[in-house]
């Protein structure tokens, strides 16, 4: 007797292999945009980004060192998106999405204000939950990528100066 449970395992079909090659190239091209982004955001809106230092990180600082932050910001969104020593920017990328998420704690688990740690919350803080999967599925992929920059000039990534 057939076991009903047995799931047919899937054939292979080369327009799925091609597009899978893909995934990791624009979640990592994706990443980068949003972080060179958010790096012109504290460029631009300085003032802004003061008020969320002191606010969400507790730091108070002048727009110099928000301005810094926002450049170097910049450099691992474009080192990201580029595939440039993609191992230690994957890390850095996770580290500095882990940095803002967990500043932002208390919107992400009262989202709505309903267990008093935020006074009227924003449900726009659970969006950080998908950038911190995304940073950690980066990290986990970063050495198997091949569209990368460092892949196509042969730039070691890993320690003892292996060619990728």
């Amino acid at each position: 007797m057939e076991d009903a449970r047995a799931v047919p395992p899937e054939p292979e079909y080369p327009m799925k292999v091609e597009l899978s090659r893909w995934t990791m190239p624009v979640l990592r091209i994706g990443m980068g945009v949003f972080l060179v982004l958010w790096g012109f955001d504290k460029i631009i809106a300085t003032e802004g980004s003061v008020r969320i230092f002191s606010a969400f990180y507790g730091i108070e600082s002048g727009p110099s060192v928000v301005q810094l932050a926002g450049g170097v910001e910049i450099v691992v969104g474009i080192a990201l998106a580029l595939g440039l020593l993609r191992v230690p920017v994957a890390w850095l990328q996770l580290a500095m999405n882990l940095v803002s998420t967990g500043a932002s704690w208390k919107q992400i688990l009262d989202p709505w204000g309903l267990l008093g740690l935020t006074r009227g919350g924003s449900h726009l803080f659970l969006a950080s939950l998908v950038i911190m999967a995304a940073s950690v599925v980066l990290v986990l992929n970063a050495r198997e990528e091949f569209f990368t920059l460092d892949r196509r000039f042969a730039i070691a990534v890993r320690g003892g100066g292996e060619a990728p």
